[in-house]
């Protein structure tokens, strides 16, 4: 099995793992602009999902369950040092998911959350359906959305191979919805773009889950601000101060 988490540029000096997961469809690659990017002290490790890129081999994840149990065997030689956790859009719940475990089974570990793009783990119907769609409409959809290069979504035999990890990934974020009401004792922030579909008492729900509640700061953009060169560099400084 290959590595669940891709480290572009190794740093045994650095202080914190920061450990980044993709929204949904994406992978370890979208990080990797990042890495120019990182003050000395930081060391990106960015979660590559199974069943794609480098890890295509692998049969995918279908639930959220699957995934963290994923994560959780990669993540084990990772627990050293450290670790700001972040995550974008099915990412975020990815990583509230992870945020979660590692307050209950490795609460000495210390923590920082970032929750990007995201509605809270608790809101139910968070998502318009589209998961169900023939390929071609789904498709379409992707391509409204934005996120993905239009000449990968255009590209007829490459989508052929990935619209099924994105259709599941779309999938498992509908359903998703989490029954967790405990609240942890855990730095976090969430971030949103400012034409984002999420509304401010959205991201306010995001407070229910933590002792503190999450600062919340907006970057220019839509539901992918992150691919923004100018919102990336502000973005990791933030992430990374």
């Amino acid at each position: 099995m290959r590595g669940r988490f891709i480290c572009y540029q190794p740093n045994p000096t650095a202080e914190v793992n920061l450990v980044c997961f993709p929204f949904a469809g994406g992978s370890a690659a979208i990080f990797h602009p990042w890495v120019a990017q990182l003050p000395r002290h930081v060391q990106l490790l960015a979660y590559q999902p199974p069943g794609r890129s480098q890890r295509m081999a692998e049969p995918g994840c279908i639930t959220m369950q699957e995934y963290i149990e994923d994560i959780w065997g990669g993540l084990q030689g990772h627990l050293e040092k450290p670790l700001i956790l972040f995550g974008h859009s099915m990412g975020a719940l990815i990583a509230y998911e992870v945020v979660r475990k590692l307050h209950l089974e490795n609460p000495h570990v210390p923590v920082k959350a970032f929750f990007s793009a995201a509605k809270s783990p608790w809101k139910k119907n968070r998502a318009k359906l589209i998961s169900h769609l023939n390929d071609d409409e789904f498709i379409n959809e992707l391509k409204r959305k934005g996120g993905f290069p239009e000449e990968i979504l255009n590209n007829q035999e490459l989508m052929a191979l990935c619209t099924p990890f994105i259709k599941s990934d779309y999938q498992l974020v509908e359903q998703y919805c989490s029954e967790e009401t405990r609240q942890l004792a855990v730095p976090a922030t969430v971030l949103a773009g400012l034409e984002d579909e999420i509304s401010e008492q959205e991201l306010a729900e995001w407070e229910n889950g933590f002792t503190e509640s999450p600062d919340i700061h907006h970057f220019p953009g839509g539901h992918f601000f992150l691919h923004e060169h100018a919102v990336m560099n502000e973005m990791i400084a933030l992430i990374t101060r």
